[in-house]
């Protein structure tokens, strides 16, 4: 009777209503996650897993899963196979995932509940009794991770869904208390998932020219992002030139160089790490050194100071939670060495990430080796222009074959086009299709460096981590 009646409601009612059914206190549910070693997806498995649900999940990267997973008495299978859902009472997937993936049309076929990430985040986010989403184009992952660490020192106990992962915390953390006071979550705009999100305090740290797939165009962008603030208490960088348009009646701002209510005065450099004054409406709260490198972490310590001042977390124990942070992985992260030079890895795949980092480095007086791997070739090839320019401020770069991901091959958009498209513009340039031809050009390179700064979103942390080991 209880899956008649589940397909009953799944076709009568549609998914919105299906997230109601499944209560987060039934332990015999199974709950199966197609691509579950995916950063969200394996946060959102492990939280589920912790709350007494019975979790599967599939994934083409079937090793990594299998190790992340590992006695934790999850089981993972290999391929998408239909025979994969049967005796699920939900199948949990992403935008990312192909439409005709043999899981989703074999759970649709038997009525099994079809429920995306996004939406099964909002469904957790609703029980808790504040919710922190954070937006933006660049940095969510940090600035997340930071305001975690904020609530943590401040004995809050925080449940926050990270999407990378933190050195301390990895990419949940789990508040063990169970009162379900704060929980703080990335919220992601492609595909415009964010809009499945309600939160209490959202936190906008830029918008920018990205997911084309996504969006008709950046005003198309602008109003999703201003349908996702909606009647929130909105932490918004008016130093960004389209999350500035974003006001609400509750808008609280941050910034550097416009007049905001949060604002770093006296900023200083010392080898690429930052220490500024804190001012709210005018009035000093204090200094906070950063650990982590970049100008551009500045503002994600604003939005963080902002966002626990709004939950009253006294602005010293903000300090020293900031000042202790170290960071998240693939985030300027030293994974180890290259005919003896340090090799770091960034997931920089956006032009003005790489800009960012390109721009750290050189503060900390470093010359680096630049490795890039594209992330899609739509967003190279429509941003094409962009990675040019920017990657022409690197003196010598190495461009690794393009990480796919959802898409299908574009010549337009490929790394070889990137790769001839520097050529041609005078850059140091080399081409790269395979990893003994990345090692062997790395090895070759960096003799005359001072370092290698790998580049991307995609695989190419796994492929240079393995390469340093060798």
């Amino acid at each position: 009777m209880r899956f008649f009646a589940l397909f009953l409601i799944f076709f009568l009612y549609g998914i919105k209503y299906i997230m109601a059914i499944i209560p987060l206190t039934n332990k015999r549910i199974r709950i199966h996650f197609v691509g579950i070693n995916g950063i969200s997806m394996s946060a959102l498995a492990v939280y589920c897993l912790k709350r007494g649900y019975d979790v599967t999940g599939s994934d083409k990267n079937y090793d990594a899963a299998c190790q992340r997973f590992a006695g934790t008495g999850v089981r993972i299978f290999a391929e998408h196979n239909a025979s994969n859902v049967h005796g699920a009472d939900a199948v949990i997937y992403t935008s990312a995932v192909e439409k005709d993936n043999r899981e989703l049309s074999e759970a649709a076929k038997l009525g099994i509940p079809l429920i995306k990430r996004s939406e099964l985040l909002g469904k957790i986010a609703a029980e808790y009794k504040t919710f922190v989403a954070v937006s933006g184009s660049h940095g969510k992952t940090t600035a997340t991770a930071m305001i975690a660490h904020v609530l943590s020192c401040a004995d809050i106990h925080p449940t926050a869904f990270i999407g990378g992962e933190d050195n301390d915390f990895g990419n949940l953390l789990f508040d063990i208390t169970g009162k379900k006071d704060i929980i703080v979550a990335e919220a992601c705009e492609y595909k415009k998932n964010f809009l499945d999100l309600k939160p209490a305090v959202s936190v906008v740290l830029n918008v920018d020219n990205d997911h084309k797939d996504s969006y008709t165009d950046m005003d198309d962008m602008v109003n999703s992002f201003t349908r996702f603030i909606g009647e929130s208490i909105a932490v918004v960088n008016v130093d960004d030139e389209y999350s500035k348009r974003l006001f609400n009646k509750a808008t609280v701002t941050f910034g550097i160089k416009t007049p905001a209510v949060y604002t770093a005065r006296n900023i200083r450099a010392d080898c690429g790490k930052y220490s500024f004054t804190v001012f709210k409406s005018g009035v000093r709260l204090g200094r906070i050194r950063l650990f982590v490198n970049g100008r551009h972490n500045i503002y994600n310590a604003l939005a963080a100071v902002a966002t626990a001042d709004i939950l009253g977390v006294d602005f010293n124990v903000c300090r020293i939670a900031l000042q202790k942070f170290t960071g998240v992985k693939r985030r300027n992260e030293k994974v180890g060495e290259v005919a003896g030079k340090s090799v770091y890895c960034d997931y920089a795949h956006h032009p003005k990430e790489i800009c960012a980092e390109l721009t750290a480095f050189s503060k900390m007086k470093e010359n680096p080796l630049v490795v890039f791997q594209p992330h899609t070739y739509s967003r190279t090839k429509t941003l094409l222009g962009d990675f040019t320019a920017a990657l022409k401020k690197a003196n010598t770069v190495i461009i690794y074959k393009t990480y796919a991901a959802r898409e299908k091959f574009d010549p337009e958009g490929s790394a070889y086009t990137l790769y001839t498209t520097l050529k041609e513009k005078g850059t140091d340039v080399f081409y790269a299709e395979k990893p003994d031809e990345l090692k062997a050009l790395m090895t070759c390179f960096s003799k005359e460096k001072t370092c290698v700064l790998c580049l991307g979103a995609g695989d190419i942390y796994d492929v240079v981590a393995k390469i340093c080991k060798q």
